[in-house]
């Protein structure tokens, strides 16, 4: 038999409580040990705790009318989190923007 992907386990665990089945019957369905499945959807618990809870994304330069020449377009970093997107100046120190990322972590 192939090896499961942790896609194709994340699926089977997903699967379970809709088809009616009991864990057991569900596991002997499927060809695999209660203690397989219990240790398969702890680690998908596990992994899902340790996920990045932001997005980061490079935004493009923007557009600087002629007026305000003073300040060159500058790239942007951007942190999609559940409060909002941030959007911080690319120049911004990495050492503060791990500080921000921590802080937005207890949120």
């Amino acid at each position: 038999m192939a090896k499961r992907s942790h896609e194709d386990w994340a699926a089977l665990i997903r699967q379970q409580p809709a088809s009616g089945l009991t864990i057991t019957a569900f596991c002997r369905q499927h060809k695999f040990s209660i203690s397989t499945f219990y240790a398969r959807k702890a680690n998908k618990a596990k992994i899902k705790a340790i996920m990045p809870f932001a997005k980061a994304t490079l935004a493009p330069p923007t557009a600087v009318k002629p007026q305000t020449q003073l300040c060159d377009a500058q790239q942007m970093i951007c942190l999609q989190h559940q409060t909002g997107v941030w959007t911080f100046p690319s120049s911004l120190p990495a050492n503060y923007l791990l500080e921000i990322i921590k802080g937005l972590q207890a949120c």
